[in-house]
């Protein structure tokens, strides 16, 4: 079975039929569809209802398992969660919220999910800076992507930020678009935490901050999805080693980028890690197939990835 376990209904273009054709297109069985969901949202948010989610399942219930994460600074979170379970969701996923994994939150939130016996999905990314256009406008649009930008090194944001500093109406309009982003699910010594606390919760882990961890240099100064060799196995090799309810999604350009960074390591870091890698595409088409498909890996570790690590989850 091929499984791909990170998509999204009405993101980026796909709506329900358009997922079925690109899974049909690519010899794909199934898909886990998953929910955003924040009561109080950051400055670029995406809200992905779990009634999306559900509306795609019951016209396709062969071919998309349903999953939903409540905010847990919602009061009724936990009940909402049993709710859905009871509908027919097979996991808690998205959980991409502004808080660390030792927020008290999350303490009926992870046990509702421990009792249910259904995997969790989360996104971690660092906090920092975003660039919010203040308008409709070509320049406002033009400037968020110059300033947000890590392509080419980050030589378009280097040099607009250069050209603000001398230029003050440059420099006020760079004042007025930028944005505090609190970040997702951050640390990695509290979520070790956690993995020790409910073990009977299958983690399953991607994003931004998460794939950084892939390496014992994490390289904050490079941006975004860091480059280069991986220098030493990090923090995420340490939890696959260490915890049988680790695990962890290739999905969107981070989960690409972490792989093709060093594709040695990452054909060494696939076959040791088989059982806890899952494919997905997070709707992004980057080519994380074409790059498995160039490595020298085991028919076993092909189809592992490809779905029978997401299949056991789910089952």
């Amino acid at each position: 079975m091929f499984i791909d376990s990170h998509m999204h209904v009405n993101f980026r273009g796909y709506s329900a039929d358009r997922i079925i054709a690109y899974m049909d297109r690519n010899g794909i069985d199934q898909c886990w569809l998953l929910t955003w969901e924040e009561m109080i949202p950051p400055p670029i948010y995406l809200h992905m209802s779990i009634e999306e989610v559900f509306d795609a399942y019951e016209r396709f219930p062969s071919r998309i398992v349903p999953m939903y994460a409540p905010d847990p600074n919602r009061t009724d979170a936990t009940e909402r969660l049993h709710a859905w379970h009871e509908k027919g969701i097979r996991g808690c996923g998205e959980l991409k919220v502004s808080l660390n994994w030792d927020s008290p939150q999350l303490n009926p939130f992870l046990s509702c999910v421990s009792q249910l016996g259904i995997p969790i999905v989360f996104h971690m990314e660092d906090k920092g800076e975003v660039f919010v256009p203040c308008s409709n406008s070509f320049f406002d649009r033009l400037l968020c992507r110059l300033f947000d930008t890590n392509r080419l090194l980050g030589l378009p944001r280097i040099a607009i930020g250069a050209i603000a500093t001398i230029c003050e109406p440059l420099k006020e309009k760079k004042d007025n678009l930028r944005r505090l982003f609190p970040g997702y699910m951050l640390d990695f010594v509290s979520l070790e935490m956690r993995l020790k606390e409910y073990p009977q919760i299958n983690f399953v882990g991607h994003g931004p901050l998460f794939w950084k961890g892939i390496s014992s240099d994490l390289r904050p100064e490079n941006g975004l999805y860091p480059k280069g060799p991986v220098l030493g196995e990090g923090i995420i090799c340490h939890l696959l080693s260490e915890y049988q309810n680790f695990y962890a999604d290739i999905s969107g350009a981070s989960g690409l980028n972490a792989l093709t960074r060093d594709p040695e390591f990452a054909e060494n870091f696939l076959s040791r890690y088989e059982q806890k890698i899952l494919f997905g595409t997070d709707n992004y088409s980057l080519g994380q197939k074409e790059f498995l498909d160039s490595l020298q890996l085991s028919k076993r570790t092909y189809n592992l990835i490809y779905g029978d690590n997401a299949a056991r989850l789910i089952n």
